[in-house]
């Protein structure tokens, strides 16, 4: 891989620095939302509770892999100071948003939220951590929101139904079934499978974001195609694979094929392409270097420039030069390149993680569980959530 050692440098080392160190906030021990292109906290923004969780995974899996006991233990006191912090005290739902004084801003018990708790409480088990308490609590909200086919997005039963956060709950069920080996967490999997496969995925090899309560696609204004969570499928489809042993049933070429088709001449990925955006997000990038790398490692034959180092080179040039080290650029305009966001948003950290791993370990996508507290972890999960508050 050409870019190996840029990659592990910046990943283990610079962004790692900035992100635990400026990018938290010492008063509240919570994360920023953002920070400027120069690195400075932006203290007005309102903070979404799902970032806290999206720092925290991404600091637990890079502490396992740095094997760094203090970036550990920054991922499980943020984890902790966030579900502290993001519990409402009248409802016992998750808080999705929290105003600059840390007062609550939103109460929606966001499925979209949970399922990052659920992701990071994975990693930190992984990690070693005895998260069982946490694991049993996270579980009970999930089960709170269950529907007759998946899962309701949030306690109010909201319209129109969303494929992404499904996506994102099959992402977290696949990793916790990794390290725990609990049959339920596996049929969670399955079910957002099923749903993908049945409702989601057009024969085109498109991903559908909007659908009425019966999953039936919304139509023409009311629908959208983000050719990013094309890519992002392609990557949690072949490791839920690898993970459980079981194929999935996705033509993953196709849907690689469909969203590559949707790029500027320079090879970036729109935020959508029905309908068309002018804008380009960080996010959409570091969803096709994985795509690329899923499809690199299985033998296919990838379009010119679209190899996983041709990919990482122009993400890296356009968007991991801001004048802080360790950030980013996070939105750019389509075609010419053009910064027309001067935030790094810390949601990008994890997209950004995932794939810059992924680059580094194409292979090592199933992880070797440790941890001296995962067998009673195991032994508690498999039992059934417990009925605690």
């Amino acid at each position: 891989m050409r870019w190996q050692e840029w990659a592990e440098n910046w990943l283990y080392n610079i962004s790692a620095d900035l992100w635990r160190g400026t990018g938290l906030d010492p008063k509240s021990g919570l994360s920023w939302e953002a920070l400027s292109v120069h690195g400075e906290p932006l203290p007005n923004l309102q903070r979404r509770i799902r970032v806290q969780f999206r720092q925290s995974y991404c600091f637990a899996r890079l502490a396992r892999q740095k094997n760094d006991p203090t970036l550990l233990t920054a991922a499980y006191d943020l984890f902790q100071t966030a579900l502290m912090r993001g519990v409402c005290a009248q409802t016992g739902h998750l808080v999705a948003t929290l105003n600059p004084d840390l007062s609550t801003a939103h109460v929606k018990h966001d499925l979209y939220d949970l399922a990052f708790v659920l992701l990071a409480v994975s990693a930190l088990i992984d990690a070693g951590r005895d998260m069982s308490a946490e694991l049993t609590w996270v579980e009970r909200q999930l089960a709170s929101l269950k529907a007759d086919n998946g899962w309701h997005e949030a306690a109010d039963h909201p319209l129109p139904r969303r494929q992404n956060p499904h996506m994102h709950l099959f992402e977290a069920a696949t990793e916790i079934y990794r390290v725990t080996q609990v049959p339920r967490f596996l049929k969670m999997a399955q079910e957002c499978l099923s749903l993908f496969r049945t409702h989601v995925l057009t024969s085109e090899g498109d991903v559908l974001e909007f659908f009425a309560a019966d999953w039936t696609p919304c139509r023409d204004d009311a629908q959208q195609i983000e050719p990013g969570h094309g890519a992002e499928w392609i990557y949690l489809l072949d490791h839920y694979e690898t993970v459980t042993g079981q194929p999935h049933g996705v033509d993953l070429e196709k849907m690689f094929l469909r969203a590559a088709a949707t790029c500027d001449q320079r090879g970036f990925l729109p935020d959508t392409c029905v309908p068309m955006s002018d804008t380009r997000r960080l996010w959409p990038q570091t969803e096709l270097l994985k795509a690329a790398l899923v499809l690199s490692r299985k033998g296919y034959a990838l379009p010119e420039a679209f190899t996983p180092d041709d990919i990482l080179a122009r993400f890296i040039v356009d968007y991991l030069s801001p004048p802080m080290k360790g950030g980013w650029y996070d939105t750019l305009r389509m075609q010419t390149g053009e910064v027309v966001s001067n935030h790094m948003p810390a949601s990008s950290y994890y997209h950004i993680v995932v794939a810059l791993e992924t680059y580094l370990r194409p292979s090592d996508v199933s992880w070797e569980v440790v941890g001296p507290s995962l067998p009673q972890q195991k032994a508690k999960a498999a039992s059934g959530p417990l009925n605690l508050r």
